[in-house]
């Protein structure tokens, strides 16, 4: 039997769905956010964090930064369209990360994915995204090291929405048909820790999906009417971000990111994470809610 998890290491804690999971993994256990910018780090990340700077390019100081955890979160992110660049955190940087590592009581390795790596979703997936081919390639490098760990398979994050505000509107791109089991970072957060507290329950595979499934444009609609009813909605069609992204990579990566999500709908998958780490409670009306009273009370405050 494996001895309790007392120290979490945490890579990408600065990061948007990052930051809001080492939070929560700081009410519970000891967390050393492994970052980049410390400075940036202590903005985000509440006091009782320990912040020390290392690089997934540096084996070195990644070992040195490590020393003494007993465990690993991961978040890490594939923001590009192409499959040549020499360095991708999701693989080189895992890779550093696995011999840095080594020497090290690493007892387990948790890491946020995505559903589109899932290995049985991948039986529905007609055109898979650059970022999803780069990750399961890091996490075969993961699963290599015969450490202990769960690959978290997240669908859409209702978090994804206040996001895609811009002016007055709520955009979109695409296809807004097709159905979403949209979860959020508060019910994966719980999922997270639970893990953590008792890892050999914990799959290796854990597909994360929120309470129901609603179309793109019932969850845009929902949003709007919970969190500002003054807010438009407007989709734009796929062809113009592909226009746009002949010239400019990040809404290359955009517009290959849109034709994935509107080409996919969400089978259910996640009904042994359920039954394992407990059901979602956020609905998106809920999210959307908690999310106009957080708005009222920072500009009450200002």
């Amino acid at each position: 039997m494996m001895e309790p998890i007392r120290t979490i290491g945490v890579i990408g804690a600065t990061g948007r769905l990052g930051a809001p999971v080492a939070t929560e993994l700081a009410k519970h256990f000891q967390v050393r956010a492994i970052v980049r910018s410390p400075d940036k780090a202590r903005r985000i990340l509440p006091l009782n964090v320990e912040i020390v700077q290392a690089d997934l390019r540096d084996i070195a100081g990644l070992h040195k930064a490590l020393d003494g955890v007993d465990a690993l979160y991961l978040n890490l992110a594939t923001e590009t369209a192409d499959l040549t660049l020499p360095f991708y955190e999701e693989r080189e940087g895992v890779r550093n990360l696995m011999s840095a590592i080594k020497g090290l009581n690493i007892k387990y390795i948790a890491k946020i994915g995505a559903l589109g790596a899932y290995p049985p979703a991948l039986n529905t997936i007609r055109h898979n995204i650059v970022p999803n081919i780069i990750r399961m390639e890091g996490h075969k490098i993961i699963a290599d090291s015969g450490i202990r760990h769960t690959f978290f398979a997240p669908t859409h994050f209702m978090d994804l929405l206040p996001n895609m505000i811009s002016g007055r509107a709520l955009q979109w791109i695409g296809n807004t048909h097709i159905k979403i089991w949209w979860v959020s970072s508060a019910d994966y957060a719980r999922w997270v820790i639970e893990a953590f507290q008792n890892p050999e329950a914990v799959p290796e595979h854990c597909p994360v999906q929120g309470p129901e499934a609603i179309s793109v444009r019932q969850a845009l609609e929902r949003f709007v009417r919970n969190y500002d009813p003054t807010l438009k909605i407007r989709v734009a069609p796929l062809w113009i971000m592909r226009m746009i992204g002949l010239f400019n990579p990040k809404m290359k990566f955009v517009a290959h990111l849109f034709a994935y999500f509107g080409d996919h709908e969400d089978p259910f998958y996640a009904e042994k994470t359920w039954q394992e780490l407990g059901k979602p409670t956020t609905t998106l009306e809920m999210f959307a809610q908690e999310l106009r009273q957080s708005r009222h009370l920072q500009q009450s405050a200002e």
